[in-house]
């Protein structure tokens, strides 16, 4: 084999190799990294937030007070019992109707992203391992664009009444949003307003959900 020849088959080794490589990181690395981090199921996450008196654990009461008789009706009293139902339905519901194709869940340390969509006030908030240990990470719902803005951190950000708001008619609350109302996630009570049905309400749960663990002062701080 001459000169000639030996440097692209070299080349084309050369290349396989970093390949293999890289496929074999791309799933030993999590292993690792992850390995030691446990995998929580849904109502570990309720206990939790139920013990931590999270914010979304007061989110979830708000919502019981706010709408009574569709709460009731769905998801009885309030408990972790009800708060594990509801984040496994909005879950159920955020993945099927594809939010995560125009909302990433994954603050990266590049591009000013903890300012865009972090903890307003707090300088770091890049996202970490052991969040994604968990059943409502399952599957992973990072995203690949952000056509609306990542909704990790979004307990922080907004609260319950603009969440109801936002999904109902997202021009009330961002005008010129190129986001679809979700009208099938509300139905009318007995007195004709327009409240949020069970899958509302999960959905609404899960969302406020996101970002909870991180919140430390009261939710009225962030209030917009």
């Amino acid at each position: 084999m001459g000169k000639m020849e030996r440097f692209p088959f070299i080349v084309l080794v050369a290349g396989l190799g970093f390949f293999l490589f890289a496929d074999f990181v791309s799933w030993a690395l999590p292993i690792f990294v992850l390995k030691d981090i446990p995998m929580k199921k849904v109502s570990d996450l309720a206990a939790e937030a139920k013990a931590k008196n999270t914010s979304a654990w007061a989110d979830f009461e708000r919502i019981a007070q706010y709408y009574p008789e569709q709460f009731k009706k769905y998801y009885g009293e309030v408990n972790e019992k009800s708060f594990q139902k509801a984040l496994e339905v909005g879950h159920r519901w955020y993945v099927a109707e594809g939010c995560w194709n125009c909302h990433s869940q994954m603050i990266r340390p590049v591009s000013n992203e903890t300012l865009r969509f972090g903890i307003p006030g707090v300088s770091n908030t890049v996202s970490y391992p052991s969040e994604y240990q968990n059943e409502l990470q399952a599957p992973v719902l990072w995203g690949t664009k952000r056509i609306g803005p990542d909704l990790i951190r979004e307990a922080a950000v907004h609260n319950v009444d603009w969440q109801v708001a936002h999904l109902y008619d997202p021009q009330t609350t961002s005008p010129g949003s190129n986001m679809p109302g979700y009208p099938w996630f509300f139905e009318k009570d007995k007195n004709g307003n327009i409240v949020p049905n069970e899958r509302g309400i999960g959905l609404l749960t899960y969302i406020m959900w996101l970002g909870s663990w991180e919140v430390k002062p009261t939710k009225e701080w962030a209030l917009k």
